[in-house]
């Protein structure tokens, strides 16, 4: 697996505003203890202020239970090519795990950190597919705002690739108030896609704010 690469010009000393730094290396064992046994081959990378982790974890559940459209995050950019080519990305999906009361109590936020962006965790169902099927592939984050009041524009950005190529890229952007959140993007795999593993990588960002994690699926 290929180790996330920060995004340029995030956390970058002397950048000003609240841009992201690197993650101290407790908050980078927590992320990785929470990632191993994920689906596929899971991994979180995070962009925060520098020392200020909080706690991670999302609400156990099955991962497509409660999902609902939510038409107005439709794919704004990006989309299929390679192996994937005349496979078809679906509608957009949903669900609130946690409302910003429940987030904070969660994962002992404080406003002193910061406005804080979060994937806490990557999935694919089913994690091994045939062509012609469709896989859900999932990213559960968390956003916290200094404000109660505050929303942000979320961009989400699904990346996956076959040999290190880059066969899909679909990114979908929604407006959120604080809380933790699942959102799903379905992709119906074309009949002649090329069989063999596939990396998974889901980017959650807005404007300085990214944080990223990795899984896998195979077809066979």
């Amino acid at each position: 697996m290929r180790p996330a690469v920060p995004a340029p010009g995030v956390g970058r000393p002397g950048s000003g505003g609240r841009r992201w730094g690197q993650a101290s290396p407790t908050t980078v064992a927590a992320l990785l203890a929470v990632s191993v046994g994920l689906s596929g081959c899971a991994t979180v990378e995070e962009h925060s202020p520098a020392g200020a982790g909080i706690g991670v974890g999302t609400a156990a559940r099955p991962p497509l239970d409660g999902l609902v459209a939510r038409p107005s995050a439709g794919v704004i950019s990006g989309g299929l090519r390679g192996t994937l080519a005349g496979g078809t990305v679906g509608g957009y999906l949903e669900r609130e795990d946690r409302n910003r009361a429940q987030a904070i109590a969660a994962t002992g936020y404080t406003v002193a950190q910061g406005n804080v962006l979060r994937v806490d965790r990557v999935q694919v169902e089913p994690r091994a597919a045939r062509p012609g099927d469709t896989v859900q592939l999932l990213v559960s984050f968390t956003m916290l705002t200094t404000s109660p009041t505050e929303s942000m524009l979320i961009r989400e950005t699904r990346e996956v690739r076959h040999h290190d190529a880059l066969v899909a890229d679909p990114a979908t952007e929604a407006s959120r108030s604080s809380g933790t959140f699942t959102s799903a993007l379905p992709i119906t795999l074309p009949g002649n896609v090329a069989r063999g593993l596939y990396e998974v990588t889901a980017i959650v960002a807005s404007g300085g704010y990214l944080s990223r994690g990795t899984s896998r699926f195979t077809v066979r």
